[in-house]
């Protein structure tokens, strides 16, 4: 019998498909932070308010991401500078890692 608790484990690892310009999409295995979903409402409004402010795009969505990321299996070191250089060169990476989070914590599973 699997054990079950009322309090999830505080990190989990998911790979997500990021989209590239010119080549097969690319896989990233991320280290993601559980949130509750007043957690996760509180940061979407976050995001929406410092979209609505900021020029560009890419800064609340950096914001968002070092709020749910903890690590990534990638050679660069995982820091505020270098996934604004992610999301700067891979316009859907946002997206993709945010939609991968997602499913992972409502544990939406697809099947082949």
């Amino acid at each position: 019998m699997t054990q079950f608790t009322l309090i999830a484990n505080p990190t989990f690892s998911v790979t997500a498909t990021i989209p590239r310009a010119g080549a097969e999409d690319g896989k990233l295995s991320l280290t993601f932070k559980h949130k509750t979903l007043d957690e996760l409402r509180a940061m979407d409004e976050t995001l929406q308010k410092s979209a609505d402010v900021k020029k560009s795009a890419v800064e609340p969505q950096a914001d968002y991401l070092m709020g749910i990321v903890t690590g990534w299996a990638l050679p660069d070191e995982f820091n505020r500078e270098n996934v604004v250089v992610l999301l700067q060169n891979y316009p859907r990476a946002f997206d993709s890692i945010g939609l991968t989070y997602t499913k992972e914590l409502m544990a939406i599973r697809e099947k082949n």
